[in-house]
């Protein structure tokens, strides 16, 4: 968290947990004594204030107000019922935007035997796009298409909505296993849905197209060493808010730090997969995603970081030829150039190639295509709180099996010109 004013540390640093109890205890009573409330407090009522307090001790808060306009070459009206596909979560067009409004409580639970928790609470057009599936209840109908008003009775409504809701428990077991259980964010590829601080504005198609936004279940993860963590997940289908299946989805993510070599610093290798029931009502037909993410630092303020993506649907599904096939791909590969100027300027340029021309993840929003898209981001920090984010991006069909490559409002091409404005706090 950032603070406009900063404690005295000196001064705080020579207090005890019993002083700082005490110290807190000794106001209370003070604003109550000038309110002519109560007298002085005794030592039970003492204590009792005390523990209460000291159970928002280690609890952070913190949350962002992001916002945006945006210009498309394609030219189309506004709104995103007619917005290209590949920009997932930046659709509104020709308007000033409110993307995202997140409010946030968080306790750590760094020692062995710690609980803590999580809750990210979301407004604004995010907030509508976060939990991706369409829910799937208890009478076996499937709710209102995205973004629309829920089935009165029914969950589901997108204008405010939970990221990420868990409880944090350290197991004492080892060197402390971290169990998380409730609903929290994705663990494939580099950017994270909807993200204040992703290198870039718009997301690529590897992190939004080839990935999911959060999932709800069970995760555990523990440091094999201080280099390697692992984790195993098993959840509801991911991006909902109930589970679409009888069955589960199984995930698991590991993080290598690497070790200095040349000049090659700061290096790390992230992976992720999911394999489960991930199309509603079908619990035999297992989805497989797969994502390699490496970042290394050849230079002191340059980072390049590759992220590949590999996705495998079992659903048949019929093909521009009309021949249905089954056992359907898609794969992906982005290339970042993040250069840090100074601590308040930052260049980011990325470069990305995403074959789906089985339409498994419907990019094109016709039959599948092939694609490639190149973003170059600035981000300027005015002050420790604001942070403004000029975008430009070019996005372009390169193939469409035995069809035409007009489909984005008859063009194969477009350029989104964008301004992106926040607020931390």
């Amino acid at each position: 968290m950032i603070f406009l004013f900063g404690p005295p540390r000196t001064a705080a640093a020579e207090l005890t947990d019993t002083g700082i109890g005490e110290f807190r205890a000794l106001i209370e009573e003070k604003k109550l004594a000038a309110h002519g409330k109560a007298g002085p407090l005794t030592n039970k009522e003492t204590s009792m204030l005390r523990g209460f307090l000291d159970q928002f001790e280690d609890i952070k808060f913190g949350g962002y107000l992001d916002t945006y306009i945006q210009y498309e070459s394609v030219n189309p009206d506004a709104g995103d019922s007619i917005a290209i596909p590949p920009l997932m979560f930046d659709r509104q067009v020709n308007s000033f935007t409110i993307k995202h409004i997140q409010l946030w409580l968080y306790k750590d639970a760094p020692e062995p035997g710690d609980i803590g928790f999580k809750i990210s609470l979301d407004w604004g057009d995010m907030a509508r796009r976060n939990t991706n599936n369409r829910p799937v209840y208890d009478d076996g109908l499937v709710a209102q298409p995205i973004g629309t008003a829920p089935v009165p009775g029914q969950t589901g409504g997108r204008q405010v909505t939970f990221s990420e809701a868990y409880v944090l428990w350290n197991i004492p077991l080892g060197k402390g296993l971290k169990a998380k259980f409730g609903k929290f964010p994705g663990w494939l590829g580099l950017e994270v849905w909807g993200s204040l601080w992703n290198p870039n504005y718009t997301a690529s198609y590897t992190n939004s197209w080839g990935t999911f936004g959060n999932a709800t279940g069970l995760a555990l993860g523990y440091d094999v060493t201080s280099r390697l963590s692992a984790h195993y997940y098993f959840t509801n289908t991911t991006g909902t808010f109930v589970n679409n299946n009888k069955s589960f989805t199984h995930g698991v993510e590991l993080n290598y730090i690497l070790p200095d070599f040349a000049f090659f610093k700061s290096g790390w290798i992230h992976f992720g997969t999911i394999w489960g029931p991930e199309h509603a009502l079908n619990n035999s037909q297992w989805t497989q995603r797969y994502d390699l993410t490496v970042s290394l630092s050849p230079f002191h303020k340059l980072t390049l970081v590759t992220d590949c993506n590999w996705v495998s649907d079992p659903i048949r599904t019929t093909q521009p030829s009309g021949r249905i096939k089954k056992d359907n791909h898609a794969w992906g590969v982005a290339q970042y150039f993040i250069y840090d100027y100074t601590a308040r300027l930052e260049f980011v340029a990325r470069g990305e190639y995403y074959w789906d021309q089985e339409n498994v993840l419907g990019i094109s929003g016709g039959d599948g295509a092939s694609f490639a898209e190149v973003t170059g981001t600035v981000n300027i920090r005015l002050r420790e709180n604001i942070l403004i984010r000029p975008e430009i991006r070019y996005d372009k069909i390169l193939s469409v099996p035995g069809g035409s490559s007009h489909i984005w409002h008859h063009q194969d091409k477009n350029i989104t010109a964008l301004i992106g404005v926040s607020y931390e706090f």
